[in-house]
């Protein structure tokens, strides 16, 4: 029985973060096979190459997974070629008498030069690779030859990544916001439960929840930097570049208010449920259910949620401490949510208004 538990305790995980590895790279190792394919029967077709072996490379090396800019990389890795090949070609003007010194003194210049352009790393490796490969097999196999290869392969990884696997930027930020907020209308579903049952631990369990969403949080941050690659790196994005911009700057400045304040609610919430100190503010379970209902019609592309507003007669209600920090974190947590898609009951009336004929 305990080596059952063990094993489910570790293996789980483990299945887990493989499978997420997978739903994140077979798309990126699928392109790179058709690519890769494609650029070898391009390259011997265009230019009479036998065997185009660095066309194909090329391409992989453009668009493997894991890479946080396919474009960028493919730029980089014409950019490091071409400059190792000249280098390489320059160093055959030295002495061949010490042929070991000339690879190195080759390699070292390539690589420093390439390391001041600031492209990123694939551009000094390909152009010490180049170097060394123009010193070792000739300039017949790793000079013009390879060159062709390598424009071959990255046009097409060019093209794989620039327009036809593109992802939209804005999806990305959207999706990754949407699962924070998911996460979120779970926990304030939770903390509206133990609400109306008055249940403690049910309080409690809604402060793991929203633990967990930090999670979610940090894959927003991700997808927000992946975004801005995406518009800076591909041509569909630089077509929403400056919606990017706003929508993620707007994002980050929010996204962790929105975190810490949910999850600040929900410690208050289940440290005044747990005490007991007088019955719950009389708005707190309309709230409740308005921001629990609000996070998921706005994950689930609904329409926009209206803020309950805040009355003076609550502002005016003696409550206990316990409660009224509950609401001050509340009312943090529904002003940060108008970054997310809620609006106020004002702009909810305008807005009714403007559609009528």
């Amino acid at each position: 029985m305990l080596a059952k538990v063990f094993i489910n305790r570790f293996t789980t995980p483990l299945i887990q973060r493989i499978t997420f590895r997978w739903s994140s790279a077979w798309r990126d190792a699928l392109a790179s096979a058709i690519a890769a394919a494609l650029a070898w029967v391009l390259a011997k077709h265009l230019f009479g190459h036998v065997h185009p072996v660095f066309a194909a490379i090329s391409a992989v090396v453009c668009l493997a997974p894991g890479l946080p800019s396919h474009g960028k990389q493919a730029i980089g890795l014409m950019v490091g070629v071409a400059t190792g090949i000249i280098v390489g070609d320059a160093a055959l003007w030295l002495p061949d008498d010490y042929p070991l010194l000339r690879i190195g003194f080759a390699t070292f210049s390539a690589i420093a030069i390439a390391a001041l352009y600031g492209l990123g790393a694939v551009v000094p490796i390909q152009a010490g690779v180049s170097a060394v490969l123009m010193l070792a097999v000739g300039p017949e196999s790793a000079g013009v030859v390879r060159m062709l290869d390598v424009l071959v392969g990255a046009g097409v990884g060019l093209v794989f990544s620039q327009v036809l696997l593109t992802p939209n930027p804005i999806g990305i930020i959207d999706s990754s916001a949407k699962d924070l907020l998911e996460k979120l209308s779970s926990g304030f579903s939770k903390s509206l439960q133990a609400l109306e049952e008055k249940n403690a631990d049910k309080a409690q369990n809604a402060v793991q929840i929203f633990s967990r969403a930090h999670d979610s949080l940090i894959a927003l941050e991700n997808g927000i930097s992946m975004a801005r690659n995406t518009a800076r790196w591909t041509l569909r994005g630089r077509f929403v570049s400056r919606e990017v911009k706003g929508i993620a700057s707007r994002y980050e400045r929010h996204a962790v208010r929105l975190y810490a304040s949910s999850l600040l609610f929900s410690e208050a919430f289940a440290d005044a449920l747990r005490k007991e100190q007088g019955p719950a503010p009389a708005s707190l379970h309309e709230r409740l259910a308005n921001v629990a209902s609000g996070c998921a019609s706005i994950a689930n592309d609904n329409e926009r949620p209206v803020l309950i507003p805040v009355s003076a007669s609550e502002l005016a209600d003696a409550v206990s401490a316990p409660w009224q920090l509950c609401l001050q974190h509340l009312s943090t947590v529904e002003s940060a949510l108008l970054t997310f898609g809620f609006t106020t009951q004002t702009e909810s009336t305008k807005n009714a208004e403007k559609s009528k004929p």
